[in-house]
């Protein structure tokens, strides 16, 4: 009876067992669910087929090749698309450089025909994985990772696509990395297209890949950016936080559970109207393309870094690691300086340790290579500003408005940001001895950079967001660790009892501080629920009469209580309105009408690559003087240059900003003749004035009726060439 039941058991494959597979066809289901649901049919197939074929399986290829890697199937196809993401980005640097940009996909099958071909290569990357996952560990992390896709999908798509129909719901940010695009696909260098005349020094990797991407597929860049190219890169991050947290530790639950800290988590959110600070994924996987790029390559960079610091072979995997080092240097800014530190403490740690050296000159040589090719000196406004942070998030503006002073309201502030963000990683207080392997100390350095870097400088988010989910990976081995002192095989439970008793207390104390003022209550109010959870499971483990003792137990339990409680938040702003707009905010205004946008897409459809447009569209708000010149959508639609649209996002407007103290936005444009004359061939047309336009190379006039005045005599002196009740075209003749 034993030995007939034991052949019942789950069927071992090199995959795995078959309840483990499984586990893939929900999260599988749920990104066709969300690509279907906001972009067409046609281009989700065309789209699929390219990340299939064109990316991440000539990706896995050269993973398992190069770094004779078998360990997973999850981490096998996660780093593999981002391999292939990686070569495709150089791949298209360099076809883009003597115009081939359309024939850049043509890397992918000479890979996959030598892949089948060569029996020896063949025998080399066809091999079942040495550590498949066990049916728990596969159904908890496609849990995790299908509550962190969703959350995401209501952030994002949901709200803002399809785009430019409602000007209502518009997020600028999102034009400006159309735009970026949109050059991508034709200039080299890439070139601001909303104003002419300006070079663009910024990490553009992002807007080179979904180039690429549109010249493979034939998709458009709007579904692109706004529906599609967001899922791949935020389902491959989650899975290398799973990847990396599996490098440190093998517990059931310790992955998944990162791969939800990571992805929800982040903060404690006390307050009811006022966010603490989003710094989990969710809150730059869509929005923050350039953040959902830069994070990827940078956990997968973490991978190879953990790997080749242990001095695990084959030599090969540096190639892999310098490969990933050069996409990350222009996917996001903050990559390399955060890498630079880990492996410099990986050094400092222990000095004879040649593969950290070697790791800091690699980082730091590119890094210093990418700030004068990719970069060209230009620091996109960053400043060193100790404590900007603790100003810039909005508890300040709430304590401020209560205290009597500036020095006060920031050193509340700070007490406040900085306890919502260390509870939700406290597991980190419990990684005992983590500076004995160079890989923990690796991944610590990294997050310290981060965090460092998010006290210094004006721009706090951008550095602790990298940064988060590498703490998350820390907390959750830290709590994996303390749990283990329990030596109870059941420890699972007292994990997930804790988990929902923290969801539950952070929830009710939340719903409970809608009547109170300030900050002081509703964070003591959270953290005596926190406490209160963690005591009941803790009591409740030991009246059991499970291992372990009471005071590990009660530690583990409100470690646990902390963690899971601060993606409370926007787990409930999944099904409530109010809780949605202050986890996520509220829409922006300024997008085009249905109409605005369809006149700038005639545009495209009817004018030539080097054609340059005038529009008298500027600012996406005004109010008297001010102007918000975060004005793209133009640019970004036709694909084609204007002479002055928006004017903020470039390197001169940075300076600008950072030199006078300016809000970004509001930075005045610094030609105000060029800007009148430009004007008035909307208000007052001449001969003389589309004379100077036409010697200025301007071929095209888009008259937004909806940005000001519009003279009825510009039609005698141009072309009228297609007509809205938004929007008017005009041709120079």
């Amino acid at each position: 009876m034993h030995s007939r039941a034991r052949r019942r058991g789950p069927r071992e494959t090199g995959a795995g067992t078959l309840a483990g597979r499984m586990a893939a066809l929900p999260v599988l289901l749920l990104v066709l669910v969300l690509l279907l649901a906001r972009a067409p049919l046609l281009d989700v197939l065309r789209f699929g087929l390219f990340l299939a074929v064109g990316v991440t399986l000539p990706g896995v290829v050269l993973w398992r090749l190069i770094g004779a890697y078998r360990g997973s199937l999850v981490e096998d196809f996660a780093a593999g698309f981002a391999i292939g993401t990686a070569v495709q980005l150089i791949v298209y640097l360099a076809s883009a450089s003597v115009g081939l940009q359309q024939w850049s996909w043509g890397w992918a099958p000479i890979v996959l025909v030598l892949a089948l071909l060569d029996r020896d290569v063949r025998n080399r990357i066809w091999r079942r994985v040495e550590a498949p996952l066990t049916p728990w560990t596969a159904w908890l992390l496609s849990l995790a990772t299908s509550l962190v896709l969703f959350a995401i999908y209501r952030k994002g798509p949901e709200r803002y696509a399809p785009a430019y129909v409602d000007p209502l719901v518009s997020d600028p940010g999102m034009a400006f990395h159309h735009a970026l695009a949109a050059s991508a696909k034709a200039d080299v260098p890439i070139v601001p297209l909303w104003i002419g005349g300006e070079p663009m020094k910024f990490h553009t990797f992002f807007h080179q890949i979904t180039a690429a991407t549109s010249w493979a597929t034939g998709v458009e860049l709007t579904p692109l950016i706004y529906a599609l190219v967001w899922l791949p890169f935020a389902l491959a991050g989650c899975a290398l936080v799973f990847a990396v947290t599996q490098r440190f530790t093998g517990v059931v639950w310790a992955g998944p559970l990162a791969v939800l800290v990571a992805g929800l988590g982040g903060a404690l959110e006390p307050l009811h109207d006022v966010s603490v600070g989003g710094v989990s994924i969710l809150a730059g996987a869509y929005l923050s393309p350039t953040q959902n790029l830069g994070l990827m390559f940078a956990l997968l960079l973490a991978l190879l870094a953990i790997d080749v610091l242990r001095k695990q072979a084959p030599r090969s995997r540096w190639l892999l690691l310098i490969l990933v080092t050069l996409a990350a240097a222009g996917a996001k800014a903050t990559v390399l300086p955060m890498a630079v530190c880990g492996f410099l403490l990986v050094f400092l740690f222990r000095r004879s340790t040649k593969a950290a050296f070697f790791g800091v000159l690699i980082a730091l040589g590119l890094f210093v290579g990418s700030a004068i090719v990719i970069f060209g000196g230009e620091s996109s406004g960053l400043q060193v500003k100790f404590g900007d942070l603790f100003v810039q998030l909005p508890p300040y503006e709430s304590i401020r408005a209560g205290v009597s002073s500036d020095g006060r309201a920031q050193l509340i502030s700070a007490a406040v940001i900085l306890a919502a963000w260390g509870l939700a990683v406290a597991g980190v207080l419990f990684l005992r001895r983590f500076w004995r392997d160079p890989g923990g100390i690796y991944v610590a350095g990294f997050a310290i950079g981060g965090f460092a870097g998010a006290l210094v400088t004006n721009q706090p988010l951008s550095f602790y967001r990298m940064a988060f989910p590498f703490l998350a990976v820390l907390s959750c081995v830290g709590l994996a660790r303390l749990v283990e002192r329990l030596d109870d095989q059941r420890s699972g439970v007292l994990v997930a009892a804790s988990a929902v008793l923290g969801l539950v207390g952070c929830g009710f104390a939340r719903w409970g501080a809608a009547d109170l003022r300030g900050v002081k209550e509703p964070l003591l109010w959270t953290l005596a629920a926190l406490l209160a959870a963690g005591l009941v499971v803790a009591v409740g483990w030991k009246v059991g009469r499970r291992g372990g003792g009471l005071p590990t137990a009660v530690f583990a339990t409100v470690v646990a209580s902390c963690m899971v409680g601060a993606a409370a938040l926007p787990l409930v702003g999944l099904v409530s309105g109010q809780a949605s707009d202050v986890v996520y905010g509220r829409p922006a205004r300024g997008g085009p009408t249905a109409a605005q946008a369809d006149a700038a897409r005639w545009l495209k459809e009817n004018s030539s690559r080097d054609d340059l447009i005038a529009t008298n569209a500027h600012c996406i708000v005004r109010r008297g003087d001010s102007c918000d010149s975060r004005h793209f959508w133009i640019a970004a639609l036709a694909e084609r240059q204007v002479l002055i649209e928006g004017w903020v996002r470039t390197n001169r407007s940075s300076r600008i900003s950072a030199t006078t103290g300016t809000d970004p936005a509001q930075v005045p444009y610094w030609n105000k003749d060029q800007l009148a004359a430009n004007d008035a061939t909307f208000i007052s047309p001449s001969v003389a004035i589309i004379e100077r336009l036409r010697k200025l190379g301007v071929r095209w006039l888009y008259a937004d009726n909806l940005a000001g005045e519009v003279s009825p005599e510009l039609k005698q002196f141009v072309r009228l060439r297609h007509a809205t009740l938004d929007a008017t075209i005009y041709e120079i003749r």
